[in-house]
């Protein structure tokens, strides 16, 4: 089964992430405002699929009324670098309820953003949970380690993990590819380099 890559191609998202690769390329940093709208918008992106809305409908004496409401059995985790990723953070938990961060710099390409805690006494990963992983570029192998962990250590499903970046590297989809074939990515760009 091939990698399940998601081009967003939304104008403005689009105009958005030219700006961040060509600030990255040009002078390696990020104008941090519209990173974090990209980020939000990709979100967006990938939730409109991945969320599931329970309508529940309460008869009145004169009316009906309808209310919607996220299914209460589930849950989400952000992985992200929270130190850069922190704008928008409030406005997520707003629409996410039950939304849970931890921090993680898979960007380091090391072993030290592999401590994930769950809270847990025994490290068992909570049920129902949704993992999103957002980086800026999936540019080396340490977000393959990061998954194996998930999935080897916590016993999480790969179809609970989604992962958001702006642009991917395309050696980095084909490791990820030989893997975690069924693996969704939500990008804006593949690079091919």
């Amino acid at each position: 089964m091939p990698l399940n890559i998601y081009i967003i191609s939304h104008p403005i998202i689009s105009i958005l992430s030219t700006q961040i690769i060509s600030s990255l390329q040009t002078n390696n940093k990020i104008n941090e405002p519209i990173y974090s709208e990209i980020n939000f918008l990709l979100i967006y992106e990938l939730l409109r699929k991945w969320i599931k809305v329970k309508n529940i409908y309460i008869k009145d004496i004169n009316k009906m009324k309808e209310i919607s409401m996220f299914n209460p059995k589930e849950s989400y985790i952000l992985f992200t670098n929270i130190e850069k990723y922190y704008n928008i953070i409030n406005h997520l938990k707003i629409l996410m309820p039950k939304l849970s961060l931890r921090h993680i710099d898979i960007d380091k390409n090391n072993n030290d953003y592999t401590k994930i805690y769950f809270n847990s006494k025994n490290r068992k990963y909570p049920q129902n949970n949704k993992i999103i992983i957002v980086q800026k570029i999936l540019n080396n192998d340490a977000i393959i380690h990061f998954i194996n962990q998930l999935i080897n250590e916590y016993k999480i499903h790969i179809n609970s993990i989604k992962i958001i970046c702006i642009a991917c590297h395309k050696k980095v989809l084909e490791a990820i590819n030989t893997k975690y074939s069924n693996l969704d990515i939500y990008t804006t760009k593949i690079i091919n380099t």
